[in-house]
């Protein structure tokens, strides 16, 4: 063989691997990623000088790389799923995340809204030894408040008139299921999937969809870790990402309905669509026949029990995924 073409030969499996190193940079994310990835502790140091990434919706800086990567690629995941939900892109988000040895310090501003900062516990045990992954852990504390001041701004967006300054969860006009619903499908989580295996194994007990629309199906108590900057979904941290033989343990309490209510907003977004989902919202916030705009979708009827039976249909195929 000619020696150029052994040296050509050579450096082909050094540029392969250079360019699978450029297409695995912040671009990607745009097109999701893998969520709850495995830790790497040098990734955990402390960087001397932040470091930063943009992705779609959003600006995030931070002084640790695991932070940077796990949050930009559930931010981009919750990006494109209220893109998803509702047809169009969040107002963009500036999300600087500082971390010690102790808590990570979280500076939001959504479009013109500016949060006041909070701070996440990384949870540590007595050996200083992270109880979840810490990464997973401050993704999903960043990107439920993101998600809150996404949904937030919505509000203005579909109802302009409006000047209240009370956030999402606030919004009483909305129904509580819908609230909630809607949070967790923006808030994206690595739990989100193994919630819907749950749910499609229980789904014979399930709570009736007429008990999850019911005004008091979630009071204060309930939704307060759904409110309070610096709080992690509930369950997150709860939810093996992997089971043993494919069992996973059952769904109680506040999960089980953040779950339920997760599904079934699922379930009627993608029958319905964004146009359908916009214009419910805006019914509920004007305090419009809220009733009557639930009954204008074509694939189920504003009757609980119609709606119940076709969700549960839904939810079947996902009690055994491929690989489970």
């Amino acid at each position: 063989m000619l020696p150029h073409l052994r040296r050509a030969r050579a450096v082909a499996p050094l540029l392969a691997i250079a360019t699978s190193a450029c297409l695995a940079g912040p671009a990607t994310a745009i097109g999701g990623g893998p969520i709850g990835r495995a830790p790497n502790l040098r990734e955990a140091e402390l960087l001397p000088v932040p470091d930063s990434t943009r992705g779609v919706g959003f600006i995030l800086s931070s002084n640790r790389r695991d932070l940077l990567e796990e949050t930009r690629v559930e931010l981009n995941a919750g990006a494109r799923a209220f893109e998803r939900i509702f047809g169009s892109r969040p107002d963009e988000a500036d999300v600087r995340l500082a971390s010690d040895q102790r808590e990570v310090r979280v500076t939001l501003r959504v479009g013109r809204r500016q949060v006041a900062p909070f701070t996440v516990s990384l949870q540590r045990d007595d050996r200083g030894r992270p109880r979840i992954p810490e990464s997973m852990h401050i993704a999903s504390a960043v990107v439920l408040a993101t998600a809150r001041e996404w949904l937030t701004t919505l509000v203005h967006d579909l109802v302009p008139s409006d000047t209240s300054s009370a956030g999402w969860m606030q919004r009483d006009g909305v129904p509580v299921w819908l609230r909630l619903g809607l949070l967790q499908g923006a808030a994206v989580s690595p739990v989100h999937d193994r919630w819907l295996v749950q749910l499609a194994r229980e789904r014979d007990s399930l709570p009736t969809v007429a008990a999850l629309m019911r005004p008091d199906s979630c009071d204060a108590e309930c939704l307060a870790p759904f409110t309070r900057a610096g709080d992690a979904a509930p369950g997150s941290a709860d939810v093996p990402l992997t089971s043993r033989r494919g069992r996973l343990p059952a769904l109680d309490g506040r999960v089980r309905y953040a779950a339920s209510t997760y599904s079934l907003v699922q379930f009627i977004a993608k029958r319905e669509g964004p146009e359908y989902m916009r214009a419910l919202v805006t019914t509920a916030l004007t305090g419009g026949d809220f009733t009557a705009a639930l009954g204008a979708a074509r694939s189920f009827t504003a009757d609980p029990g119609n709606v119940d039976r076709q969700w549960r249909v839904w939810l079947a195929p996902f009690a055994f995924p491929e690989g489970q």
